[in-house]
């Protein structure tokens, strides 16, 4: 796995940054949240509405040791357009499953409701089935650690362009692992661009779509490993239950 999840457990907030992109304009992605555990940043989400929030089931923790911030930039500082909620409760996937990674996806719902402005705003959800065609480039965005070896973690978040990959070679190239709700994204036999570490849970935009969720792969930016994501369009249905 990206095998950033070990990382994750030990580090707290270790789970995927961005490789090979570029800093983020305030506020290019008014959807893009973080999660804090204990007040140190642990995952990327999406703000879907007012009251939950999309992010990756092996994020998962105690509700009352999780902060989630909407409308921030700046780790370090205060910005003036945040919108902190603590967090009511996790509803992870009831599939999933932290072996294969199937299914590793997560609803939060959050304890004081995030108000829509300039600065935040809620991303678009996938239709059902709409899986992304290989070749398609897509967004992905987070805090996360910005470097292949070592680590940086950027004070402001990231973004990256990366293709998809179609599952059968990305199936090819882990040795099988990749299920129809797994989509997976990067150059592969050219490496230099991808999620990383901190970046778990946060979001894969494709088309203007929030499409998929960062969830794991083998190292960061490695040439011969694209990043896997779970791709929404697989779970509509859930959402909907609770949104």
């Amino acid at each position: 796995m990206k095998f950033f999840i070990l990382a994750l457990l030990v580090a707290s907030a270790a789970a995927d940054r961005i490789v090979g992109g570029a800093p983020l304009t305030p506020y290019q992605v008014p959807y893009l949240v973080n999660i804090q555990r204990y007040g140190s940043l642990m995952c990327g989400g999406s703000l879907i509405t007012s009251n939950y929030v999309l992010s990756a089931a092996h994020c998962n923790n105690n509700a009352a040791t999780l902060i989630v911030t909407a409308g921030d930039y700046s780790l370090s500082s205060v910005d003036g357009t945040e919108q902190v909620s603590g967090v009511t409760q996790t509803i992870p996937h009831p599939g999933y499953n932290s072996n294969t990674l199937d299914d590793d996806i997560m609803l939060i719902q959050l304890s004081s409701p995030v108000t829509a402005n300039a600065y935040v705003q809620f991303a678009e959800l996938p239709a059902e089935h709409d899986h992304p065609a290989p070749g398609t480039m897509c967004n992905v965005y987070g805090w996360g650690n910005t470097l292949s070896v070592g680590s940086n973690y950027p004070d402001i978040p990231y973004g990256v362009t990366v293709p998809v990959v179609s599952n059968e070679e990305c199936n090819n190239i882990y040795g099988g692992g990749i299920s129809d709700d797994m989509v997976c994204m990067g150059y592969v036999g050219e490496g230099g661009k991808d999620s990383c570490q901190g970046d778990s849970g946060g979001p894969a935009e494709c088309n203007g779509i929030l499409t998929a969720i960062v969830s794991w792969g083998n190292g960061c930016a490695d040439p011969d490993y694209p990043g896997v994501y779970t791709c929404i369009d697989h779970y509509i249905s859930w959402i909907n239950q609770y949104i």
